[in-house]
C-alpha cells in the first residue's frame, strides 16, 4: 500500500510539473467571466493566448472544461470540481506573496470603482472622499451604476472593486457579506398642503408619487410591497436617479418611498419631511460584495474596511 501511495504522489508531482501556474490563473478567470474575450481583457492578454492556454488545459485534464453557449461559456462538471482546489491554491499563494503589502492611502495611486445604487451614494461617497482628502491621497473614486440584470459581472470581469446593494444572489467568484438592515420611509416636502406629520393609507393612495425607472423599480422591493398592501399607487413622475427624485419631491406635492438612511442624509438638504410608510413594509438586508480573488488585494481590503466602519457608526 505504501508503495502504491508513493507512486501516486510521484505521478501527481509529474503532472504538476507539466502544468504552468499561469494556466490555472487563466482557468480561474475564464470560469469567473464566462468568456475567453473577457478573460483576456481582465488578464491583459490577447484572446489567442487565452484560447491556446484553454486548449492546453483541456488536453491536460482530458476534458472540454467549458462549453460555448448563447451567453458565454458554461463550465463542465469537471471544471466545477476543479474550481475550489484551484481557487484555494491560488488564494494561498496570493496571501503568501502579499503578506507585507500593506496599503498606504497617503502614497497609493488607485482608481477605485464602486457599483452603487443611487440611494447608496450619499452614504458611501462623502465619507470615502473625506478620508482620501484628509490623507492627501492621489486615489480616485468612480461610482458605476450596476447592470441590474447581471450586477455581479463587473466584479468578475475586473471592471469594479465592490458592490453594495440589496437582494444580491450568490454567484461563483463573488464573496457576499451582510452589511446592514435597511427599512423604508416616505418623504414629502415641508409645507405639503395635504400631508402634515402623519400619512394615512388614503394619503398615500390619493397623492401622486415620484418613482425611479422601471428597471430600478423591478430591482427594488417597493412596487411588490405596495401591491401586497393592495394599494393603487398613482405615479406622477418617473425620474432617472435618486437625486432627481429628491429634488422633485422637494419642489412638488409628490411623495416617494426611499431607504431611511438616504432620507436622513438628504432631508436637511432638500427640506423634506420623513414619515413612516403607512402599511407593513419588511426590512431589507444590504450586502457588500467583491470578487473573491481580490479579497487579498490590500487596496480592496482598505476600501472594504472603510465602508464597514462607515456603516458601523
Amino acid at each position: 500500500m505504501e508503495d502504491i501511495a508513493r507512486e501516486q504522489r510521484h505521478r501527481e508531482s509529474r503532472d504538476l510539473r507539466k502544468l504552468d501556474l499561469n494556466l490555472l490563473i487563466i482557468f480561474e478567470t475564464v470560469y469567473q467571466t464566462g468568456s475567453v474575450s473577457q478573460a483576456a481583457r481582465v488578464l491583459g492578454m490577447s484572446q489567442p493566448t487565452v484560447s491556446n492556454a484553454l486548449s492546453r488545459l483541456r488536453g491536460h485534464f482530458s476534458d472540454p472544461l467549458f462549453v460555448r453557449m448563447d451567453r458565454g461559456m458554461k463550465p463542465t462538471p469537471k471544471a466545477m470540481s476543479l474550481l475550489p482546489p484551484i481557487t484555494d491554491a491560488l488564494g494561498a499563494l496570493r496571501r503568501g506573496l502579499a503578506y507585507d503589502s500593506d496599503f498606504d492611502v497617503a502614497t497609493a495611486k488607485r482608481h477605485f470603482r464602486l457599483l452603487l445604487h443611487d440611494f447608496s451614494v450619499p452614504s458611501v461617497l462623502p465619507p470615502l472622499v473625506r478620508a482620501l482628502d484628509e490623507a492627501k491621497s492621489a486615489c480616485t473614486v468612480e461610482v458605476i451604476t450596476p447592470d441590474w440584470e447581471r450586477p455581479h459581472e463587473a466584479l468578475t470581469r475586473g471592471d469594479a472593486d465592490l458592490i453594495m446593494d440589496i437582494s444580491l444572489q450568490e454567484q461563483p467568484g463573488v464573496t457576499l457579506e451582510p452589511l446592514m438592515d435597511a427599512d423604508a420611509v416616505c418623504i414629502v416636502r415641508e409645507g405639503h398642503p395635504r400631508i402634515g406629520h402623519e400619512m394615512s393609507r388614503e394619503d398615500f393612495a390619493d397623492n401622486g408619487h415620484a418613482v425611479l425607472p422601471r428597471q430600478m423599480r423591478l430591482h427594488l422591493p417597493t412596487a411588490r410591497q405596495v401591491r401586497a398592501a393592495a394599494i393603487d399607487r398613482r405615479v406622477g413622475a418617473i425620474l432617472p436617479n435618486a437625486a432627481n427624485l429628491a429634488t422633485t419631491v422637494a419642489t412638488t406635492d409628490l411623495i416617494a418611498i426611499v431607504p431611511r438612511r438616504y432620507a436622513e442624509l438628504v432631508s436637511p438638504i432638500y427640506r423634506l419631511r420623513i414619515l413612516p410608510v403607512p402599511f407593513e413594509y419588511p426590512t431589507s438586508k444590504v450586502f457588500l460584495g467583491w470578487a473573491t480573488d481580490k479579497e487579498d488585494d490590500p487596496g480592496v481590503r482598505w476600501l472594504l474596511n472603510h465602508i464597514r466602519a462607515t456603516f458601523s457608526n
